[in-house]
């Protein structure tokens, strides 16, 4: 047994009868003002192919902390006796990164933790990927430029890929208990070292944001022109927003921004049942919005699909799972994929009948 996983069971044992905290963080960015749109509008055009038509409509999925790995058995056990809540929300896990995106994932999301000095964590790098410090630390890419490199490698083998949505949280939560990492806050070097680390690794794929921002609201590339690229995503909260904002001019990422916000264009409304008017408004305004089909294992185990089938249904443009593949481990059939398969579809609430008259006579999305 390693030395991360000894040290699990040991503060899971620790934490006797006293309930963690697990928080999930959904979030802001950054973005210029002074931006203009590098993409041409597609809204007068005559379409004749669906390459031609824009990203926002059409629909992807993907995984929900794509690195993660399963929970030692032993330190599973532990949790369970001490907190059979958190036990239940950490047992998923997920294929490595690469088998992700050949399984036609378009959604990929990273936890990052800042190390500088790589005195917190047993891993190399700035930026500590994993999910909860001394507990939950399995990945299959142990920080954010390794992680970055399997993204790049897989894109190198495939350059006319969908366009892929990566989102990022920034952690920092502390767990007030003895021995527990106390993690590092992320200053302004941190989030400059952030950003670079991004640009340094993607390169020319990234769409920024200042490329589709306009004073009529974002102008998105069409599919074509999105092909091979990636959208950033940092899924945070205000504060940590305005930090970023503040320390970087020229942001990769896109924010998580209210709706009259005249730099918002990508939002994250993760609960499709709560807050199914508030997703309609976003797409009909013309931003990105990203979802969640589950969470913390619950529709796996009990096999309902009321919330996959709302989030789909929503419109959002970007479906989170923990699902991809079939939940058999807890006899379940609960299985998450875009309806008719594959890795893109039309968007069920934009432009749905042109869109599925030129992908039908095109033949390029797969359909019912």
């Amino acid at each position: 047994m390693n030395k991360q996983n000894k040290r699990g069971i040991a503060f899971v044992t620790a934490l006797g009868l006293t309930a963690l905290a697990f928080t999930s963080l959904a979030g802001c960015v950054a973005v210029n003002t002074d931006v203009s749109s590098n993409f041409p509008s597609t809204r007068s055009q005559v379409v004749v192919s669906p390459e031609q038509l824009s990203l926002n409509q059409f629909q992807f999925f993907g995984s929900h902390n794509s690195y993660k790995t399963a929970l030692p058995a032993a330190v599973l056990e532990q949790l369970r006796q001490v907190n059979p809540q958190a036990a239940i929300s950490l047992e998923y896990w997920h294929a490595p990164i690469d088998e992700q995106l050949d399984s036609g994932l378009r959604v990929l999301e990273f936890d990052v933790f800042y190390d500088p000095q790589q005195r917190l964590f047993e891993l190399d790098g700035e930026f500590p990927v994993l999910h909860v410090q001394n507990l939950d630390t399995g990945s299959h890419c142990p920080n954010l430029r390794a992680c970055m490199d399997s993204v790049v490698r897989w894109a190198e083998f495939n350059p006319n890929h969908e366009p892929i949505m990566i989102s990022f949280n920034a952690k920092t939560d502390v767990i007030d208990r003895p021995g527990f990492i106390r993690p590092n806050a992320f200053d302004p070097v941190a989030w400059r070292a952030l950003d670079a680390l991004l640009r340094e690794s993607l390169g020319q794929r990234v769409i920024n944001p200042a490329q589709v921002l306009s004073p009529s609201g974002p102008i998105w590339p069409s599919l074509s022109q999105a092909r091979g690229k990636m959208l950033l995503v940092l899924d945070e909260g205000p504060a940590k927003h305005m930090a970023y904002l503040a320390a970087v001019s020229k942001p990769a990422l896109f924010a998580n921004l209210p709706s009259d916000d005249p730099r918002a264009a990508i939002q994250i409304i993760n609960n499709p049942l709560e807050s199914a008017a508030e997703i309609a408004a976003a797409v009909k305004r013309g931003f990105l919005v990203r979802t969640r089909a589950d969470a913390d294992t619950l529709e796996a185990r009990s096999g309902d699909t009321t919330r996959r089938d709302a989030a789909f249904a929503s419109g959002a443009h970007f479906v989170s799972t923990d699902y991809y593949q079939a939940a058999s481990h807890f006899n379940s059939a609960y299985q998450v994929g875009l309806p008719g398969g594959g890795a893109i579809r039309c968007n069920p609430k934009f432009a749905t009948r042109r869109c599925k008259a030129l992908t039908k006579s095109a033949n390029l999305l797969p359909r019912k």
